[in-house]
């Protein structure tokens, strides 16, 4: 009995590591403590986030998720960046928010080389969660970025993300930007009415 509960015990090295182990071994435990556990102590080995992203593609258990994405975030490298964005290609919006959510917490000057590249991707969708990222990093870069989606995507409800995301920056320079898809799509209501919100939201800023 006194085995089983220490298993049990949230923050306790598993059991591998303590005999001296590889926690990595531990990620594809049949018991969730383990391997929160395993993730718990891989977070700050770059040699471990391939392990780690192949293990939160198909883990469900929602505290052992959120450890594999800390464990992500804590090793704060391009490879953990990389490794976490095919996940938002994800048809998990559970999985899909908290890896949106984790990047926001890694250095932008990390994430954003990472990240950029998707506001050209094939799939309209990704392009639009690309955009909703670029927008919650504060980078040099998310002004051009942005604008490039607004002048050049043929998906109006791509630009529309990115106006979203200009808006949600706060930044007045955005609104010659944001102006221009007015051009791009005269007759579209929703357009007219992002349009509108932002001029009413930078005028007032």
């Amino acid at each position: 009995m006194a085995l089983v509960k220490a298993r049990k015990i949230d923050g306790a090295k598993p059991a591998g590591a303590a005999e001296g182990g590889d926690p990595l071994a531990w990620l594809e435990d049949a018991d969730p403590a383990r391997r929160r556990q395993a993730a718990h102590a891989l977070g700050e080995r770059p040699d471990a986030v391939p392990a780690l992203s192949a293990r939160l593609a198909r883990e469900e258990d929602p505290s052992v998720r959120e450890t594999l994405l800390t464990a992500l975030v804590r090793t704060g490298t391009a490879a953990a960046a990389a490794a976490l964005l095919p996940h938002l290609a994800s048809e998990d919006v559970g999985l899909r928010n908290g890896v949106i959510e984790s990047l926001q917490q890694m250095p932008a000057a990390v994430v954003m080389p990472e990240v950029a590249p998707l506001l050209t991707a094939a799939d309209s969708d990704l392009r639009i969660f690309a955009a909703q990222l670029v927008g919650k990093l504060p980078h040099p870069d998310r002004l051009d970025l942005l604008a490039g989606v607004i002048d050049r995507d043929p998906h109006v409800n791509v630009c529309l993300s990115a106006v979203e995301a200009l808006m949600e920056s706060g930044d007045p320079a955005a609104l010659p930007v944001v102006e221009r898809l007015s051009v791009r799509f005269p007759d579209d209501p929703f357009v007219a009415f992002s349009v509108d919100a932002a001029r009413r939201l930078f005028s007032g800023a």
